[in-house]
């Protein structure tokens, strides 16, 4: 994945509507880009940039209002992390009621990710600008989103597999759910990869001097172990 830190060229498709001979389903921004017709908007923005990133406009319904992406990814089968991943959207909540009338919350995608607390993202802001870079940090909880935000989660982008994985290591779960969306039960200090194939990955334990698989899970919904060494 190549990092986009410039505005969208001229005409591309993924940030124009159909009307201007694009491929988006969003609505015109405000102001209006010269360019590209659904920016300044962050909900053009992003849904053109996830698609441009799978390489075709896969999912064009991701037009709602920013705060509610979560339930129309989810409803269009895309997984959702509680940290950000490459590749994916950002979503925020602004105020308490999901609907809109208090704020129709912000998205943004995922350039860059440094480290567990810094990441660089490329947004787009309806009635401000068409595009910009942010390095953001989790230090406030909100993802350096001002106040009267929430951090919901991150739209996983299914072209980016994650490579920092291989059989053998030691990880735990981000997330308590198995690869179809049920809840687990964490047993284990940590499990151990037994399979990787594509984005599922299938964790196993040592009980009883056997090891058991434990669960198949998301290979976005795990990291690596690290021991806690006692003083």
């Amino acid at each position: 994945m190549i990092v986009r830190s410039k505005k969208p060229e001229p005409g591309n498709k993924f940030y124009n509507t159909k009307a201007n001979n694009g491929y988006s389903t969003c609505i015109k921004g405000s102001p209006v880009d010269k360019d590209c017709d659904v920016l300044a908007n962050c909900v053009g923005y992003a849904c053109g940039r996830f698609n441009e990133i799978i390489g075709k406009m896969t999912y064009p319904s991701l037009n709602c209002n920013a705060e509610n992406f979560i339930e129309r990814a989810q409803k269009l089968g895309l997984k959702v992390s509680i940290v950000p991943t490459l590749g994916g959207i950002m979503v925020w909540q602004k105020g308490n009621s999901l609907s809109g009338s208090d704020g129709a919350g912000h998205v943004a995608i995922v350039e860059r990710i440094d480290n567990d607390n810094q990441i660089y993202t490329s947004e787009s802001a309806y009635g401000s600008k068409a595009f910009y870079n942010v390095l953001r940090n989790n230090n406030n909880g909100r993802w350096s989103q001002k106040e009267g935000y929430i951090f919901r989660g991150c739209i996983i982008n299914p072209a980016i597999i994650s490579s920092e994985f291989k059989v053998g290591d030691l990880v735990v779960p981000i997330k308590l759910v198995n690869y179809n969306g049920k809840h687990l039960k964490q047993y284990d200090e940590y499990y151990i990869i037994k399979e990787i194939k594509n984005d599922r990955v299938v964790l196993s334990a040592k009980r009883k001097e056997k090891m058991v698989i434990w669960a198949a899970m998301n290979i976005n919904d795990i990291k690596l172990y690290k021991k806690v060494k006692k003083n």
